[in-house]
């Protein structure tokens, strides 16, 4: 039985990855087509990832701007990095206009902005030593996945900060701090599929853009579970029914979607 009356003690995101990492070493983490990273792998490119946001200037409670090509390895690692780094994470889409991502940015008064395959440039001229790419070099290796994180997220630090639309006026940004998401993500996990948890073995997908805030539950229902995150192409998402086969190609068994994407799939 889950005892649902009692509410989990608040903690952070990176806990949740780091309790994750620590009871499934070795279960695929993230699987984005080229290649499996293990929690152990993935843990330790998100520290050295956030390490070098630090040496650029990124400290805990700030804001770091993403605008990075959906389906990609380098975009999951660096909103882990930029949480881990103790700031939150301001996602735009790389198909956005660059009017939105001007709006965005400087709204959330940013520190800096990831771009391309991990590029981060500080959104304003400064003496602070700057990553060129936060990627270079040979990866981490695995055993540094437990290194200390050097200034780590409290609870009531902000996680992310994801603008609306603006569909019906100026978009505007909703910060959603880490005891409030890590609340969120615990309570879903006790209340979906309680006769089947996820676990190592699923796969569940990625295919929502990350300035769309459902897809943090598609994120955090994998790393919350030991289970593995697979992006889809967007092009792909976006065809719909195209979408069905590649989900049974390649071993999908876990998705949460909306009801419109789901209903072009074959059955």
């Amino acid at each position: 039985m889950i005892a649902l009356d009692r509410a989990p003690a608040p903690r952070t995101l990176l806990e949740i990855l780091q309790q994750s990492t620590a009871a499934h070493p070795e279960a695929s983490a993230l699987d984005d087509g080229n290649g499996a990273l293990s929690y152990r792998e993935l843990m330790a490119r998100v520290i050295a990832t956030a390490a070098r946001l630090h040496l650029a200037g990124v400290r805990r409670g700030d804001r770091v701007g993403i605008r990075m090509p959906s389906g990609t390895r380098e975009l999951y690692i660096s909103i882990l990095a930029v949480i881990a780094a103790g700031a939150a994470y301001v996602p735009v889409d790389a198909d956005d206009p660059q009017e939105r991502a001007d709006l965005v940015f400087g709204e959330a008064g940013v520190r800096g902005v990831i771009t391309g395959t991990g590029e981060y440039s500080p959104a304003t001229a400064s003496d602070e030593p700057v990553a060129a790419s936060l990627f270079e070099g040979r990866p981490p290796h695995p055993s540094t996945s437990s290194t200390p994180i050097i200034e780590p997220p409290r609870t009531v630090d902000d996680a992310w900060i994801i603008f609306t639309s603006g569909s019906t006026g100026t978009p505007k940004g909703v910060a959603v701090s880490h005891r409030s998401a890590a609340a969120f993500v615990d309570a879903e996990a006790r209340l979906f599929l309680q006769d089947a948890p996820l676990g190592p073995g699923d796969r569940v997908l990625a295919g929502l853009s990350v300035p769309f805030d459902a897809s943090s539950e598609e994120m955090w229902l994998a790393w919350r579970h030991g289970a593995c995150l697979v992006p889809a192409p967007r092009a792909l998402v976006r065809s719909g029914e195209d979408l069905g086969p590649w989900l049974v190609g390649h071993g999908i068994t876990v998705v949460s979607t909306v009801p419109t994407l789901a209903a072009l799939w074959p059955q």
